[in-house]
Order: C-alpha cells, then sequence, then structure tokens
C-alpha cells in the first residue's frame, strides 16, 4: 500500500513493531531521522504520533482519510457567555445574529479525499534567514554589546537580527529577519523542497477531523482572549502532535493566496471586539474573507509570513 493511503484507522491499528518499521521506512525514503513514537490523548481521542527531523524541522505524520471538513454552524449552541459575549459585540458592530455570522466566517461543509502526509510541527518563517556566527552583521551586533555581553543569552537589533549565546558566550544560533512577499516565501520553501499546506490540508492538520467549532469543542473562556490564557487546551499540541491554531496573531498562510487559517492577525483580540470573536478566530474552519483579500492586496502587509510545510509522502 503507498503511504499517501495510509488512513488513521490503519495507522493507529498497527502494531508498535509495524508502526516503527513503517516510520522508519518513511524516513529513509525522504531523507528524514525518526525521532519517536508516542501516544497522545487529546480532547478525549487517542492517537499514535511519529515524529521525524529534517535538517532542525520536525514534521509529524497525518495520516489520510476520508474526512468532512468546515463547519455546521446550525448545529452550534452557544454557551450563555458566548451569547451574552456575541449580543455586546453584535450591538457594538452592527453584527447579524450569532449563527448567521458564524457560518459567514467559517468555511462550508464538504467531504474531502485526503492523502497521508508530513507536516511540519511548528509554523514556519520563511522571512528568516539564518547567519553563520561569523556573518558580519552578527560581528557587529556581538561587538557593539562589549563587555555587557556576559551573561546574555539572546541579543536583538533593531534591524531585525537576533543572536543567541550558549553559557560560554559562544554563539549557538544566528538570524535576520527580512520583509518577504507571498511568492518569495513559497518559492523559499520550495526551494528546500517544501511546500505550504492548502487549505483542505490545514483545517485536517488543524482538526483532525472533528466537526466541532474548535478542535476540543465547541466552548471558549467567556473572560478573556485567547492571549489571556498562556495554557488551555488552545495552547496544547493538537492530536496529531502539531503546536497549530493556537494564536490569533500568528495566522498562516495556504496555498489560496486569499485563504488564511489559524487566526486574523489579532484584529479582533486588538480591537477588543468582544471575547467570543476573539477566540471565534481560532477554529478550524475560521475564514476571514476580508482579511485574506486584504493581505493579497498591494495594501495588504504583514510582519511575518507564516507557512505550515507539508511533505507529500511516496
Amino acid at each position: 500500500m503507498p503511504y499517501a493511503d495510509l488512513s488513521f484507522e490503519q495507522w493507529n491499528d498497527l502494531s508498535d513493531g509495524v508502526a516503527r518499521r513503517l516510520a522508519q521506512d518513511i524516513a529513509d525514503r525522504h531523507d528524514l531521522t525518526v525521532v519517536g513514537l508516542r501516544d497522545t490523548a487529546y480532547a478525549g481521542r487517542s492517537h499514535r504520533v511519529a515524529l521525524f527531523d529534517r535538517g532542525g524541522m520536525r514534521f509529524a505524520l497525518v495520516p489520510g482519510g476520508r474526512p468532512m471538513l468546515g463547519y455546521d454552524a446550525a448545529r452550534f449552541r452557544p454557551a450563555a457567555e458566548q451569547a451574552a459575549s456575541y449580543a455586546d459585540s453584535a450591538d457594538e458592530y452592527g453584527l447579524p445574529p450569532l449563527l448567521e455570522h458564524v457560518e459567514a466566517m467559517t468555511s462550508p461543509v464538504r467531504s474531502v479525499e485526503m492523502p497521508a502526509m508530513l507536516v511540519a510541527v511548528q509554523a514556519f518563517d520563511p522571512c528568516e534567514i539564518v547567519l553563520a556566527p561569523e556573518d558580519p552583521r552578527v560581528l557587529e551586533l556581538v561587538a557593539s554589546v562589549g563587555d555587557r555581553l556576559r551573561g546574555v543569552s539572546t541579543l536583538q537589533s533593531g534591524g531585525g537580527l537576533t543572536v543567541e549565546f550558549d553559557q560560554t558566550g559562544r554563539v549557538v544560533r544566528a538570524a535576520a529577519t527580512g520583509e518577504v512577499s507571498y511568492d518569495e516565501a513559497m518559492a523559499a520553501l520550495a526551494s528546500v523542497g517544501l511546500r505550504t499546506a492548502t487549505a483542505d490540508e490545514w483545517e485536517w492538520a488543524c482538526g483532525a477531523g472533528v466537526t466541532t467549532l474548535f478542535r476540543w469543542g465547541d466552548d471558549c473562556p467567556g473572560d478573556g482572549y485567547p492571549s489571556d490564557y498562556p495554557t488551555g487546551r488552545h495552547a496544547q499540541e493538537n492530536l496529531w502532535g502539531l503546536a497549530i491554531g493556537q494564536d490569533p496573531y500568528r495566522h498562516e498562510v495556504t496555498t489560496e493566496r486569499t485563504v488564511v487559517c489559524g487566526g486574523d492577525g489579532g484584529s479582533a483580540t486588538c480591537g477588543g471586539s468582544g471575547f467570543f470573536l476573539g477566540w471565534l478566530t481560532l477554529a478550524t474552519a475560521y475564514r476571514d474573507q476580508e482579511f485574506g483579500q486584504w493581505l493579497a492586496s498591494d495594501d495588504g502587509y504583514a510582519d511575518e509570513i507564516l507557512t505550515r510545510p507539508v511533505m507529500e509522502l511516496s
């Protein structure tokens, strides 16, 4: 069976020994290192996670299947706090009824054939350029600090340069952040044999096939925004072992230029739009069409372009 045909049920039905051998074969075929296999549980579901390393970038195996993606707003039963928060927002901003708004801000329900794939555990910023310790920009920043360097673990310059040190003061990592366009970000991924996720792949990677509003259920805190909760189900790795859809400020681009997932750039939170609207941006199927179109326009801009790298399985 081609590994791209591996389903969620098939993968979890394998014995541990067979799963380890399969993971090693995937690694051998794609020039990866197996980091390990572990059992995980999230929101009442269990799964065997397989992790791989590729040049310092960690990937998780996301099995395939034919999931239902999108969200059926008609089935949403808001908690009293959610309804009250939205009512306040609707009064202030002239919004439609709650279910109508949720429907407008989520992708439609659809059945999709999804192949198994390897998905990056962390979002990737193609704007970041790794520098050698002896790079002149690194040396200049270090020299500007001089004797004050003792005990410092990280230096940052106003020009987007970050330098990290070990306990001995040796540079262990240096990187510069520069502005790139969407096309440049996609080209940066392609240059290392990767691509960003499609919108369907992103939803499958985030929600793992759940039909609830969020990957953990339909509920959310009613007394704060996601940024007010440094811990919680939204801050945990999901069923596949991915850190995804955790921070509305860190939206991710997809292969569809006008479709971003996992956040709204922090607009709802920063603008004080209301707690429910702030949490809604982390809905697995969240879609802010106006935000996506603005980002893709000549007027749109972003401090960083985050992507979710995907490796197709052979």
